[in-house]
């Protein structure tokens, strides 16, 4: 895969969890829009492992693991998509 931006990774990111949860992206984007965006969108702990390990294989790379998680880095949208970024921005360097 090309170069990763924070966009792109949130495309992906939301993707992911559409997949996760078994609904279309579209309800995805509302419910985030109806929570009132990526930091209040509020993500399970092992919806937000499955997220990760799905996004391993899209960027083909590895990224931190539960154990190397606190519930601050998948509390919600925003706060995963800032871990990953960090990650995948650190992993092209």
């Amino acid at each position: 895969m090309g170069a990763v931006d924070r966009n792109s990774l949130r495309e992906a990111l939301l993707d992911a969890l559409a997949d996760v949860e078994g609904v279309d992206r579209s309800a995805i984007d509302d419910a985030v829009t109806a929570r009132g965006g990526d930091l209040m969108f509020v993500l399970d702990s092992k919806v937000a492992e499955c997220v990760i390990a799905a996004l391993e294989v899209v960027f083909d790379a590895q990224l931190p693991g539960p154990a190397e998680l606190d519930c601050m880095h998948y509390s919600t949208v925003a706060a995963l998509l800032d871990l990953l970024s960090h990650k995948l921005l650190e992993t092209e360097s």
